[in-house]
């Protein structure tokens, strides 16, 4: 059970990060996210910590979102995988995140998103 718990409090931590009080709080940020950071964006363009602290921070728009399906997959005690495919602002892409448990804090540490093809 305790698995269970620990796998939806990741969930909410990435479902954090796509809210916009939060993408624009320089401390919520730093609480989740860890300066070992990585992105590989759906643009195609790689992502450091400061790179994606400075972006968020910048961000002005809404993002209108729907979570088509989310899963976790524990990988050790330590690192949890969070799989997910969210439809934004009418553009659809499967998301992976890597959370790293750094001092009892659990952060995000790798995020990739690609974009998907709908009409084949």
């Amino acid at each position: 059970m305790e698995h269970d718990n620990i796998e939806n409090i990741i969930k909410d931590f990435e479902l954090k990060l796509l809210r916009k009080d939060i993408r624009n709080n320089k401390n919520e940020l730093k609480n989740i996210i860890s300066k070992d950071f990585i992105e590989f964006g759906s643009s195609g363009f790689i992502f450091c910590y400061d790179d994606i602290i400075k972006g968020l921070l910048n961000e002005t728009e809404e993002k209108f979102y729907e979570i088509i399906k989310m899963d976790t997959k524990i990988i050790s005690e330590n690192i949890i995988l969070v799989l997910y495919t969210i439809k934004m602002n009418n553009v659809t892409s499967n998301r992976s995140s890597i959370w790293k448990n750094e001092n009892n804090e659990w952060k995000i540490i790798f995020h990739q998103g690609t974009k998907v093809n709908i009409n084949g």
